[in-house]
């Protein structure tokens, strides 16, 4: 029996020992990856090691020989603990403070390396435009997938060296090989749009950018963005014109304006909003997400020709738009509430609106300004009133909702 606790003692005692064995070589690798001074830090390690090793050889000896020898091994142990402290107090002193210099200095953490392209834009502004691009390839090659670069890189050829056909097949092949993202893969074809734009006039080249963005990232936010802006390119022909140098005609003013008693040369020409809806509803045909003329049609279709419910159900298709901003929603619901109270004096119709956008954001900063707007609507009902009755034009006094 005897024997059989010796071999337990003993398959324990060794399970004890490689497990503090282990644990000393991890940290033992720990430490050697963070410091600074692998040398040094290896040469405390022997150290260590070999006053322990010392000091367990001698034990030994002194707890054969008992006695006075005991005390002895107290000091001889106090001794070596002093050696062994002395040795490790610099890495202990900067363990403790750690925590506090860490506020200051970052701590040992290794900062994430990123591209550099200060010296690159500082070349630039010199005019050292084929020693920037130089230096921006340089980055590139130690970070490849780096947006910013491109960007740069793209700018420049097309810029300083007249190299459009290279900025154009330098971003398209960066979109194709690196998958950038919805967010970065907007940066750049939208920065390719603005190339065609800019360097060609080349509206169709533009509009083929923004079309691919939203065929790579389709159902986002930026997809959402690009057919907002397809849906307010000019064409070539505007472009064309706009470079053209203009010519101011000054015509010779009556400077008796005042005294005459016609003055049917200083009114402004009425606008045609029966040939400006038409060409909103022509163009929401083509373009059924932009949001901007849609919004004007609903007011049109309010003010000029008192049709409500057309005005409504146009600012609720904007409503049900997905990935739009929170901001947007808000001044849509509010332009709801708005024509409610103004043309058809309906306080609860503009009560649901306003309660339906804040159940859809609840904790939105824009909803607990709707509710503060809940407590007046009948106010704004009978101002309401009282303005058509009164003849004042309350059609241009639009709610501000953000």
């Amino acid at each position: 029996m005897d024997v059989l606790l010796n071999k337990v003692y003993s398959l324990i005692a060794i399970g004890f020992v490689g497990f503090i064995g282990w644990l000393a070589w991890k940290a033992f690798r720990s430490t050697m990856k963070k410091s600074d001074d692998p040398v040094k830090l290896l040469v405390k390690w022997g150290g260590t090691f070999a006053l322990i090793i010392t000091w367990a050889f001698i034990m030994k000896v002194l707890l054969k020989m008992g006695g006075i020898a005991l005390i002895f091994g107290v000091l001889l142990t106090a001794t070596f603990g002093v050696l062994i402290g002395i040795m490790w107090a610099p890495s202990w002193g900067r363990m403790l403070a750690s925590p506090l210099s860490s506020m200051y200095d970052g701590g040992s953490e290794q900062a994430e390396p990123t591209p550099f392209y200060a010296i690159a834009e500082a070349k630039r502004k010199r005019g050292l435009y084929d020693a920037s691009i130089a230096e921006v390839r340089k980055q590139l090659a130690r970070f490849p997938s780096d947006t910013q670069g491109h960007l740069m890189l793209a700018e420049m050829l097309a810029e300083h060296r007249d190299d459009f056909e290279g900025a154009v097949a330098l971003l398209n092949q960066f979109v194709s090989e690196h998958e950038p993202g919805p967010v970065n893969g907007s940066f750049v074809l939208n920065r390719l749009a603005d190339l065609y734009l800019k360097y060609r006039q080349d509206p169709a080249g533009a509009r083929q950018s923004l079309q691919r963005l939203q065929s790579e990232f389709p159902d986002t936010e930026q997809a959402d963005k690009a057919a907002q802006r397809i849906a307010h390119l000019q064409d070539e022909d505007f472009l064309t014109t706009r470079q053209a140098p203009k010519k101011m005609e000054v015509r010779k003013m009556n400077l008796k304006l005042g005294l005459s008693g016609d003055a049917s040369s200083m009114q402004v020409p009425e606008v045609d909003v029966d040939a400006k809806a038409r060409n909103m509803v022509e163009h929401l045909e083509t373009h059924p997400r932009d949001t901007e003329v849609r919004e004007q049609l609903a007011w049109i279709y309010a003010e000029h020709y008192g049709k409500i419910d057309w005005a409504i159900d146009q600012l609720k298709q904007l409503t049900q738009m997905e990935h739009q901003s929170v901001s947007k929603l808000a001044r849509w619901y509010n332009q709801t509430a708005d024509i409610y109270c103004r043309f058809s004096g309906s306080a609860e119709a503009a009560k649901l609106s306003l309660e339906e956008f804040i159940g859809r954001f609840p904790d939105s900063g824009h909803s607990e300004r709707a509710r503060h707007r809940l407590k007046r609507l009948n106010l704004e009902v009978r101002t309401s009133k009282k303005g058509r009755s009164d003849g004042t034009d309350l059609s241009t006094q639009k709610t501000d909702s953000t």
